[in-house]
């Protein structure tokens, strides 16, 4: 009991848009000069939604647990967040690494509310037009009202439903419940070959990769150590087997750029750009900016899909309905879905 509850303390207990402004907080409070128990005393007063988490990591600092440690214990640092803070304790250069996390979290939260933007439009009018397709039958008294409610309804949830699990079936079969099926090796290929796909996710995962990477040399992790622990934010653990030769490599005392050579997934201005880097001893400076110019083409075109994905989608419902109204198909239709 006393050891399934110690590991639940150390699960993030509160959203992406609660942990930028935490860090917003944290990093005002800390170039004031506050120290640590007074800046949790003052984080209590205005963040009473968070009270619980807060008040678990004021009492583990007055235990004597470090910033870091108590953060990631009471649930409000990640894990990854919990090595970089480490990293900047030891280093005295918490405001900074609390400024990048928090603007790193706001733009995860900024993204994400511009993506479902884009997608609130098409759910609206896929929503009417379940409910407009039957309503000829129903007005000409060709179904009940119980029918019209089913083929209604009935295929809104069905829709729903099967949007929800073409979403989460990745995560079901490589960490979820669905890994007795035995496919997560399978889902992990198909990351790194599908087209199209393979490339889009490998784009994203060596971006974060080096992003993790430039915010704990930041903070001023040796690369011995800040490099496995940058390698292990990669999900596909298919992508983090081509940067175990890199461990390797730089534990031999060689340089990274020299090191990434033998990653395949690795273009050659990647490290020419490390190599540069390296000689200017502006190594973790120049990552963050080129993350910054990666994200933001990144970006450029997931904008371009959420632009065409739901005008896509809007004109085949409206040909769909249109259709079906014409040709007077809706009971039909209705009962295929």
């Amino acid at each position: 009991m006393s050891h399934t509850q110690k590991n639940k303390s150390y699960f993030l207990t509160i959203t992406t848009e609660a942990q930028a402004d935490l860090y917003l907080q944290l990093s005002r409070l800390e170039e004031a000069g506050f120290p640590a128990l007074q800046a949790i005393e003052l984080l209590l007063k205005t963040n009473q939604k968070l009270k619980k988490q807060i008040l678990q990591f004021q009492r583990f600092v007055k235990l004597g647990h470090t910033i870091a440690d108590s953060g990631y214990r009471a649930g409000v640092f990640s894990p990854f967040d919990k090595n970089l803070l480490q990293a900047a304790e030891a280093s005295g250069n918490m405001g900074t690494i609390y400024k990048q996390l928090a603007k790193h979290y706001e733009q995860k939260v900024k993204r994400a509310k511009k993506i479902k933007s884009k997608y609130y439009l098409p759910f609206i009018i896929l929503t009417i037009a379940l409910f407009v397709q039957p309503l000829p039958a129903f007005i000409l008294n060709e179904i009940n009202l119980l029918d019209y409610a089913s083929l209604s309804f009935g295929r809104l949830i069905k829709v729903v439903l099967l949007v929800y699990i073409t979403f989460k079936l990745p995560f079901w079969l490589t960490h979820g419940k669905g890994q007795f099926l035995g496919l997560k090796n399978l889902v992990y290929l198909l990351q790194l070959k599908l087209p199209l796909v393979s490339t889009w996710i490998i784009k994203r995962q060596l971006n974060v990769f080096f992003r993790h990477l430039g915010l704990l040399l930041a903070a001023g992790l040796p690369m011995i150590d800040a490099l496995p622990k940058a390698v292990n934010t990669m999900t596909n653990p298919g992508l983090r087997a081509q940067f175990n030769s890199v461990i390797l490599t730089i534990q031999k005392g060689e340089a990274l750029a020299d090191a990434l050579v033998n990653v395949p997934v690795l273009d050659y201005q990647t490290i020419q750009i490390v190599m540069a880097a390296e000689k200017s001893g502006k190594l973790a400076k120049t990552i963050l900016h080129q993350v910054k110019i990666e994200q933001e083409e990144i970006d450029l075109k997931e904008d371009l899909l959420t632009e065409w994905i739901p005008r896509i989608f809007n004109l085949l419902v409206s040909l769909w309905v249109a259709a079906s109204i014409i040709t007077g198909n809706s009971i039909a239709t209705g009962v295929s879905i």
